[in-house]
């Protein structure tokens, strides 16, 4: 499964009640929404911001919140489904190093765990384009020592272990022979399960597939294709998030990327309260003149 079909099969299944970092605490939500709508409130009525790698809109719903006549427009490399926020516009399958917008009309870019999935090199020279003089730059940005990341990256072991495994394969010999022996998958699912020892997905997907199993016949069948399907889509949306996440040089190296059209301060980590580590890199700037 390509990159952007495993985004777009995400955001189709979180909806706009979905977010970008899965399994995040509700402080790190909490705090995120609060930090966008300190920057909403800070901002002149009718401002038209851009938002880029947008999802389903969970940045300009929080700006929304903080300040109802804003002017919000969201772009994303997947397809999107129809957002429900009659002040937000979403437009999926839009690369942001060719932005489909005229010269200088956005006031201010907002991203949230979602630019540095894209060509920065590519995509810096776009957003400037696109925006005016003195307009204002705020981008969250995963950050390589974020718990969430480091809790997702065990995710994605547990589940590329089973992706790389041949479990499936054998619970397609058992579902075409009726009466077959389970006991060599089980055994497989026992070994993947000691070594990720603290991954209930593994359970949950053991779990699938011994139902696809009971089922049987071309239902059965089905249910592991979707099982499958399911799992490819996970690897691929963990895995780059895995590879996006930027340590100090990483994110020195992005805001140099900007620096042509943009005049940033030092990023800043965000670290909620009650955290051990930073969940991300805070960076802010003006469209230089």
């Amino acid at each position: 499964m390509t990159e952007a079909k495993a985004w777009s099969a995400y955001w189709a299944q979180m909806g706009e009640a979905g977010g970008c970092l899965p399994g995040a605490p509700p402080i790190v939500e909490a705090h995120l929404a609060q930090l966008w709508g300190q920057f909403a409130q800070s901002l002149a009525p009718g401002s038209k911001l851009l938002d880029l790698a947008c999802g389903t809109g969970a940045v300009m719903r929080s700006l929304l919140r903080a300040n109802d006549r804003l002017d919000l427009t969201g772009v994303d490399y997947a397809a999107l489904p129809k957002s429900r926020a009659k002040k937000i516009r979403l437009i999926g399958e839009t690369d942001i190093a060719a932005l489909p917008f005229e010269d200088g009309i956005f006031d201010g870019l907002t991203s949230q765990f979602g630019l540095e999935y894209s060509d920065i090199a590519k995509s810096a020279p776009e957003m400037a384009r696109v925006t005016k003089p003195g307009a204002e730059l705020r981008l969250v940005i995963h950050h390589a020592d974020s718990p969430i990341v480091a809790q997702n990256r065990k995710r994605y072991a547990a589940i590329n272990a089973i992706a790389q495994s041949s479990i499936l394969d054998m619970a397609r010999s058992v579902v075409a022979q009726p009466g077959s022996s389970t006991a060599m998958l089980s055994q497989v699912f026992s070994l993947v399960a000691r070594s990720h020892p603290d991954q209930e997905v593994v359970r949950e997907i053991a779990a699938g597939v011994d139902n696809a199993i009971r089922i049987g016949g071309k239902n059965g069948s089905s249910e592991l294709g979707r099982i499958e399907t399911n799992i490819s889509q996970e690897c691929g949306v963990l895995g780059a998030l895995l590879g996006v996440a930027l340590n100090e040089t990483g994110i020195a190296a992005f805001l140099k990327s900007l620096a042509g059209g943009f005049q940033c301060t030092p990023a800043a980590p965000i670290q909620p309260p009650g955290l051990p580590t930073p969940i991300a890199w805070l960076v802010t700037g003006t469209r230089n003149a």
